[in-house]
């Protein structure tokens, strides 16, 4: 599992709530999304640790009545791993050795916010790899648990030996050599359970497996009890780990109980695809899990071919389903004559296969991609007496030395198939290889830049409309409208992808007048009438001939202004504070509804009322996360109160489950639900039939 840090949970520990907001400010306007809660002084930082689950803390020398020695001395007392920044106002070397040795992940100077950024980027990667690992050990011990349960419910007996010596054992081995238990057996050397005239067959069969340990051998001997009784046997060493460290697992079948075969046949049926005999996606993803780690060890460089038979839905109406099958039969019998014979192939999903194989580089593994496409193209089999024209598209990525997961991989390789289906006109039939240094040119400020004045000169921009659901009045039509830059290849970029460049450029605000534009036109178009959570940026508040352009286009798009509510993130609200604030009396006037989202991020989101007349907010994703927890809980339901005392309503993103959205029923105060449980984005602006 790969982690995004997308909102850093950050605690600040500072002698000034103005510089403190300031560094704030400069975070976001550096791109870094933050939540952060500000301590001035001891107590505060001890309720802040108490009652939040922090992923970086910023501390000052001293702040208030607390020092930076102080706070450490917190976290050790509250068992809290939290890394922390030491901005330090003496930058010396044995100012940096000092932090350091006190327990700080990094110590930067005070006012260098270039540094500051560099080092927040570090310890955040820092945090996102950590969390990977305490996800990767859960798993593995979890993992460890079921596999010892499975061990003492087997009928073969089996035993874990370190150094030659038994660390445990199931039953079955502890009573098949006359041992009372298995903590008698620890520490019995393997010796002990071969006989006498077996000993010299075991260590030469040690000694050639100590070379190359990661292989599975059996060695068949005479077995021997503590009384002396020889039966005979068949040990079956493998690699494996017990309590997390590695070992060796030994499985011992008596010649009188060999199910070896059944149990093979078991395991072939439950990797095996029933309509087509190829291995399933579960196996592949074993292999593709063996194939990272010899790229990680030994630098073998592995491709992962992603081929989906193109326009397979028309093949299903017109031969059937039955009809169908026999398609995926035929393709999986190609692919099993013509694939190399080192290849590993598999049927993946519904017309999906894939294929992995070892390759010298990547030109060779394209090459592979292009001649099954081109053979899959020239296969036309008969079905239903009828001779069937079939396509594939291929997606191919590749298992690298740094290469982080084997679903990664997978996940570009699907990727690359779905680029490759766009191609001829959207026929597909063609073949899409990944390339890392496609990633680096798709989000390098000048593509970007380019894809923005073309999207700006064709109109080439996507809107998405995601509901609002009012918990109140199911009648009520809301929905928040998105944009995404389509590429030209790859997958469209998401606001936050682009919208930073856009305001380099100062393209910010033609962009927002797009989208309100041909958001309002969608709105005009339905028969019935909806309201609109339109999101502009904070470059667009400082133009001050924008809300009199917005009251044109609502004109003349017949919408009235109590079904329009501009949106602008509280950073942006932050920042360009006064203009938002004159903004938002002018569309008030128009009837217009103002909203803040990603609000509660700041040290002090409510000051903003003071000069923003906001009619609605729409609350930090992290508060969603922490849903499952009390305190979040108890924190979101704190806060949704301050905000409801003005009158105005709430709006909770980010609602992804069952248990999430259970939550906020009974937490009270919430006037609208979003998120991809309750209806992702769509392309269309349309009103649910059911609704």
């Amino acid at each position: 599992m790969s982690y995004a840090l997308d909102n850093l949970r950050l605690l600040i520990a500072h002698d000034s709530q103005d510089e403190a907001e300031q560094l704030m400010n400069a975070l976001r306007n550096a791109g870094r999304a933050t939540r952060a809660q500000l301590a001035l002084g001891e107590d505060d930082l001890v309720r802040a640790l108490k009652g939040g689950a922090w992923e970086l803390m910023l501390c000052r020398p001293s702040f208030g009545d607390g020092s930076f020695e102080s706070a450490m001395g917190h976290l050790n007392r509250l068992g809290k791993a939290i890394p922390v920044i030491l901005m330090a106002d003496d930058f010396s070397v044995d100012t940096v050795k000092a932090g350091l040795g006190a327990g700080a992940r990094g110590v930067v100077p005070n006012g260098d916010r270039d540094l500051l950024m560099l080092t927040v980027d570090q310890v955040a990667e820092f945090v996102r790899l950590r969390k990977e690992l305490q996800h990767s050990e859960i798993t593995r011990h979890d993992a460890e648990k079921r596999l010892s349960k499975l061990m003492d419910q087997s009928r073969d007996a089996i035993a874990y030996v370190l150094d030659g010596m038994h660390i445990h054992a199931n039953d079955n081995y502890v009573q098949m050599f006359g041992y009372e238990s298995a903590d008698d057996l620890a520490g019995v050397p393997i010796m002990d359970m071969v006989s006498a005239e077996d000993h010299a067959k075991l260590k030469q069969f040690l000694r050639s497996r100590a070379q190359d340990e990661n292989q599975t051998q059996e060695l068949e001997c005479k077995g021997v009890n503590t009384e002396g009784e020889a039966f005979d046997a068949t040990f079956t060493f493998s690699p494996s780990t017990y309590d997390g460290e590695a070992c060796t697992q030994i499985v011992i079948r008596t010649s009188g109980l060999d199910e070896s075969a059944l149990e093979e046949r078991l395991q072939e049926i439950s990797q095996s695809d029933q309509v087509t005999g190829l291995y399933n996606r579960t196996w592949f993803m074993n292999q593709l899990d063996e194939a990272v780690t010899q790229a990680a060890r030994e630098g073998r460089l592995a491709a992962v071919l992603y081929l989906r038979l193109d326009d397979f839905e028309q093949h299903q109406s017109s031969l059937g389903m039955e009809g169908a099958d026999e398609v995926l039969k035929a393709v999986a019998r190609w692919l099993q004559e013509h694939c190399r014979e080192e290849a590993k192939l598999a049927r993946v999903d519904g017309e999906d296969y894939a294929v992995l194989l070892p390759v010298d580089d990547t030109d060779a593994a394209a090459e592979e991609a292009e001649a099954l496409r081109a053979g899959i193209q020239t296969l036309m089999p008969e079905v239903a007496a009828k001779t069937v024209q079939v396509t594939a598209s291929v997606g191919v990525s590749f298992a690298r030395e740094d290469a982080r997961s084997s679903q990664d991989i997978l996940t570009t390789a699907l990727k690359c198939c779905n680029q490759a289906q766009r191609e001829n006109g959207g026929q597909g039939n063609s073949v899409k290889v990944h390339d890392p240094m496609d990633d680096v040119a798709s989000g390098s400020s000048e593509a970007i830049v380019m894809m923005l004045r073309q999207g700006l000169e064709q109109g080439a921009f996507r809107l998405n409309y995601q509901p609002l659901m009012n918990l109140e009045d199911e009648s009520e039509h809301v929905f928040e409208v998105f944009v995404k830059l389509p590429q030209k290849q790859g997958e469209a970029l998401e606001a936050k992808e682009f919208m930073p460049v856009a305001a380099e450029h100062g393209l910010t605000g033609k962009v927002d007048r797009w989208v309100a534009l041909n958001a309002m036109r969608a709105a005009a178009n339905l028969d019935e009438p909806v309201s609109l959570v339109i999101n502009l940026n904070g470059q667009s508040l400082g133009d001050a001939t924008l809300a009199d352009w917005l009251g044109k286009a609502m004109r003349a798009a017949k919408l009235n202004g109590n079904q329009v509510t501009f949106q602008f993130s509280e950073a942006d609200a932050t920042t360009y504070m006064k203009q938002a604030g004159v903004f938002a009396e002018k569309v008030k006037a128009l009837g217009c509804g103002i909203s803040i989202s990603r609000f509660g991020g700041g040290l002090d989101p409510f000051k903003l009322f003071q000069h923003i007349p906001a009619t609605m907010v729409k609350f930090e994703g992290s508060f969603t996360q922490e849903l499952n927890k009390a305190e979040g809980r108890d924190r979101l339901s704190g806060i949704i109160k301050d905000v409801k005392q003005g009158g105005r309503k709430t709006v909770v993103g980010f609602v992804e489950s069952a248990a999430q959205m259970q939550a906020l029923w009974t937490l009270g105060g919430v006037d609208y639900l979003q998120g991809f449980y309750l209806q992702a984005p769509t392309e269309e602006l349309h009103i649910p039939e059911s609704a």
